[in-house]
C-alpha cells in the first residue's frame, strides 16, 4: 500500500504549521508513507501536487492542513466549488470570489472511508471530528482540484488544529498538543493499513 500524505508550509505570519511537521514525520514513522510540503498558494499547491500525482501511483491521498480556531482532528467530507477569502495567499494572490471551475458540480464528496475511520478513533475517545465546511481558501483549492482531476483516487482533506507553540499568552486561543495530533494521524494511516 502507498500512501501520500501532503502538508502546508507557515502562512500568515505564522513561524510553522503544524501540517507541515506532520506530514513529515508520518513519513519517517511509516514506510508505506510519503509525504510532501505544499506552499499555500492557489496555483502552485495543486500543480507540484499534480505532478507527484501523475508520476506514481498511490492508493490514498491525506491533505493536512492548519485550522486555527478548532480544538479537533477534522475529517473533511466535501470540498467545495467555491473561493472566497480577504486573505492573500502567499505569493500574494487575491484570488475573485467565485467558482474553481465553473463547468463543474457545486461539491465533491471524498471517496476516502471517512465514516469508518471516525468511528474507530471516536471509539478511542480522541479529539476528531467530520467536518462538512474545509473553508474557501486554498486548503479547501486543493481540495477541490484533487477531487475533480482525480475522480477515482480516494482522497482526504484533514484539518488539524494549531499547537500549543502557536498560541501567544495575550491571544488565548484552541489547540491541541502536536503528540495527540501525530497519534492521530499515524491512527489513520493505521486504519488504512488494515484495509
Amino acid at each position: 500500500m502507498k500512501i501520500l500524505v501532503t502538508g502546508f508550509k507557515p502562512f500568515l505570519g505564522q513561524q510553522l504549521n503544524p501540517s507541515e511537521l506532520l506530514a513529515t514525520d508520518i513519513s519517517k514513522k511509516n514506510n508505506s508513507v510519503e509525504s510532501i510540503v505544499l506552499p499555500v498558494e492557489f496555483t502552485a499547491s495543486f500543480n507540484i501536487l499534480k505532478k507527484k500525482l501523475q508520476s506514481d501511483q498511490f492508493d490514498y491521498l491525506i491533505m493536512l492542513g492548519q485550522a486555527a480556531g478548532r480544538n479537533k482532528v477534522s475529517l473533511e467530507k466535501i470540498a467545495l466549488n467555491w473561493i472566497q477569502t480577504a486573505n492573500q495567499d502567499e505569493a500574494g494572490q487575491a484570488p475573485i470570489t467565485g467558482k474553481i471551475n465553473e463547468s463543474e458540480p457545486l461539491a465533491y464528496m471524498s471517496l476516502f472511508p471517512i465514516d469508518s475511520i471516525y468511528q474507530e478513533l471516536k471509539a478511542q475517545f480522541l479529539p476528531i471530528e467530520i467536518s462538512f465546511s474545509a473553508g474557501a481558501y486554498v486548503c479547501n483549492d486543493l481540495y477541490f482540484r484533487v477531487c475533480s482531476e482525480f475522480k477515482n483516487l480516494k482522497s482526504v482533506f484533514v484539518h488539524v488544529p494549531l499547537i500549543e507553540e502557536q498560541v501567544l499568552p495575550h491571544q488565548p486561543r484552541p489547540f491541541l498538543k502536536y503528540e495527540e495530533q501525530l497519534k492521530i494521524v499515524s491512527l489513520i494511516v493505521s486504519e488504512l493499513e488494515k484495509k
